[in-house]
C-alpha cells in the first residue's frame, strides 16, 4: 500500500513505537491499541504499527519510510529529559532540520515551574524540529510536536491518549467505521471456505474470524467493518444464515 503524505484528515496511519523498554518486554506497550480503537471510531484507518530500538539511525530511516508511505505517522516515546530520550532529535534529523528551543514553551514552562526550577532536563523538552508546531494536551505542559504529517507524542499513556484527542480533528474522515459482531460456536474449519467466498463479494466490507476457545466447545466472533452500514447489515445476516445452516443436522 501506498499513500502520498497529504493534509488533514488523514486516512491510512501508520504508528511508530520508539523504545528499548518495550522491546525488552519491561513496557507493555498500550498506545497502539488505543491509537487503533481511536481512529477507526473516526473512519481513520491504522495500517501498519512499528516497534523499533533508541537507535537514532534506526528511528530516522524507519520514520521516512513510514511518511512516505501512509497520510501521516504518529510516534509514541523518547521525547522526556534523559539520554535515550533522541526521538525529537531524530524527527529533526529525518526532515534534516535543526533542533530548536520553542520560545513559546519556554515562556510556558518558565511560569509554570519558576524560572529556577527550570532545568536542563525540563528545557530539553521544550526543543522541537525547527518548523514543528507544539501540541498541547491537558495532561502534561510539555508538548508534542507536529511537522508536516508526523505527529510526535509522548509514550506514556495516558499523556498519549490526551495528545491524540486533542489533535483528533486531524484524522477525522467523516466516514465513521462500523463493526457488527456475531457469535459463533462451531469451529472456524467448518465455515472457512463459506466466510471465504462471502468475503469475496463485498470488496469494501472486511470480515475477520477470531477464536475465543477452541477444541471440543468452540466459541468465537466474526467480526464485519465497513462504512457502509446497509450493505454490513447484508454481510451480516448471510454470514448469519450460514452458520444456521451449518448447525443443521
Amino acid at each position: 500500500m501506498s499513500h502520498a503524505p497529504h493534509k488533514p484528515p488523514h486516512q491510512f496511519v501508520a504508528i511508530l513505537i520508539i523504545g528499548n523498554e518495550v522491546l525488552s518486554g519491561r513496557t507493555r506497550e498500550a498506545n497502539a491499541w488505543f491509537a487503533a480503537k481511536t481512529l477507526f471510531d473516526v473512519g481513520c484507518k491504522l495500517s501498519e504499527v512499528v516497534i523499533v530500538p533508541d537507535v537514532h539511525d534506526v528511528i530516522v530511516s524507519t520514520l521516512q519510510r513510514l511518511q512516505k508511505t501512509y497520510d501521516a505517522v504518529i510516534t509514541s516515546g523518547g521525547i522526556g529529559p534523559t539520554h535515550d530520550d533522541i526521538t525529537m532529535q531524530s524527527i529533526a534529523d529525518a526532515f534534516n532540520v535543526p533542533l530548536l528551543e520553542h520560545a513559546d514553551t519556554i515562556k510556558l514552562m518558565t511560569g509554570f515551574y519558576g524560572e529556577e526550577a527550570l532545568t536542563e532536563g525540563r528545557r530539553r523538552m521544550a526543543r522541537l524540529p525547527d518548523g514543528a508546531k507544539p501540541i498541547i494536551c491537558e495532561q502534561s505542559i510539555c508538548p508534542g510536536a507536529w511537522i508536516e504529517n508526523v505527529y510526535v507524542f509522548a509514550g506514556v499513556p495516558h499523556i498519549f491518549a490526551s495528545q491524540l484527542e486533542s489533535i483528533l480533528t486531524h484524522f477525522s474522515t467523516g466516514n465513521v467505521f462500523i463493526r457488527q459482531e456475531i457469535e459463533s460456536n462451531l469451529p472456524e474449519s467448518s465455515f472457512a471456505q463459506e466466510l471465504s467466498d462471502i468475503q469475496a463479494q463485498y470488496s469494501d466490507i472486511e470480515i475477520g474470524s477470531y477464536p475465543g476457545r477452541c477444541g471440543n466447545q468452540p466459541t468465537g466472533k466474526i467480526c464485519i467493518s465497513g462504512t457502509n452500514s446497509a450493505k454490513i447489515t447484508t454481510v451480516k445476516n448471510q454470514i448469519q444464515q450460514m452458520l444456521k445452516d451449518k448447525q443443521k443436522p
